[in-house]
């Protein structure tokens, strides 16, 4: 993984260690028997049998769900990809994008904002997740929209001992690097796609057209194993002399992660809503001991 501006330090001094909070017990996530093609559509094969997870417990609360469904997401992964597939409930879609586009130079993508700077911070909405291998101290912080906008932040929770912690780098007891993008890692690469759900007339549910009633989207997103900081024991490599070595297959079979789907609605008064049955209400940064952890599995 490659770093490019302040973040590298702290990372270097970023513990693996768990907090005092018990961890909760992994739930299997299945290995998908091809790559997925990524184009938004859940009605695939490797999508029916893989169940849904809820993304509605509400962000204020704990363990408390909403009555009403606002997303659910489902993981999958093979030899080379963590893959998340999701679907929103949402009436009245609204997306904005960033002005900026980031990532590699073969592989840039617009950004998304998670709130409407021009429009006096209006609310908007953004399918979130936050990605951990076990460091409380360290995840990524990914966002999407419906117009398949998609942003990469880099966090870093100092603990209050760490000096860097009293720096004006750090705000709200966070660091936050939106530059230090995903890396793609050689022909296997970042990629996203959305595709709108129908309206009750038949026609594709509208973004940012609030005189009709939508019925959400559905999204995917795949991440190479190295550029969400995998375990370097699952990483093996394929020597190719005299050329330099070439990554291969990742064997994830058995490794666990800690991951975070939140749901963020501006139209709703509680407009986060997230996965975690016992998190309790905090930076989701902040809270990753709580996070759900998954087990990758290979039936």
């Amino acid at each position: 993984m490659k770093y490019h501006s302040l973040a590298l330090p702290v990372l270097l001094a970023a513990s693996a260690a768990f907090g005092a909070e018990t961890a909760p017990k992994p739930e299997s996530v299945t290995k998908s028997a091809a790559p997925v093609v990524i184009d938004g559509n859940l009605n695939k094969d490797c999508w029916k049998n893989v169940p849904a997870i809820s993304v509605d417990f509400i962000g204020t609360k704990t363990g408390t769900k909403s009555e009403t469904p606002h997303m659910s997401v489902k993981y999958l992964w093979d030899d080379h990809y963590l893959y998340i597939g999701y679907e929103t409930f949402d009436a009245n879609l609204v997306a904005v994008p960033k002005d900026e586009f980031q990532g590699p130079p073969n592989n840039r993508r617009q950004g998304c904002e998670i709130y409407d700077a021009k429009k006096d911070g209006a609310k908007v909405d953004v399918a979130e997740f936050f990605i951990s291998f076990g460091d409380e101290h360290f995840c990524w912080e990914l966002h999407h929209n419906a117009l398949n906008q998609f942003n990469d932040v880099l966090c870093v929770v100092p603990d209050p001992s760490w000096p860097v912690s009293k720096t004006a780098m750090v705000t709200y007891g966070i660091i936050l690097a939106p530059n230090e993008w995903l890396q793609d890692e050689g022909e296997y690469t970042v990629a996203t796609a959305v595709k709108l759900k129908p309206k009750a007339d038949g026609k594709p549910s509208t973004v940012n057209d609030s005189s009709d009633e939508d019925t959400g989207y559905t999204g995917e997103i795949r991440l190479p194993w190295r550029s969400i900081g995998a375990p370097n024991a699952a990483q093996t490599w394929i020597e190719n002399k005299p050329a330099p070595r070439q990554p291969g297959p990742w064997k994830m079979e058995g490794q666990t992660v800690s991951l975070l789907a939140v749901m963020q609605d501006g139209d709703l008064k509680e407009r986060y809503h997230h996965s975690s049955p016992t998190r309790k209400p905090d930076w989701f940064h902040k809270t990753q001991p709580a996070w759900p952890l998954y087990i990758f599995s290979n039936p």
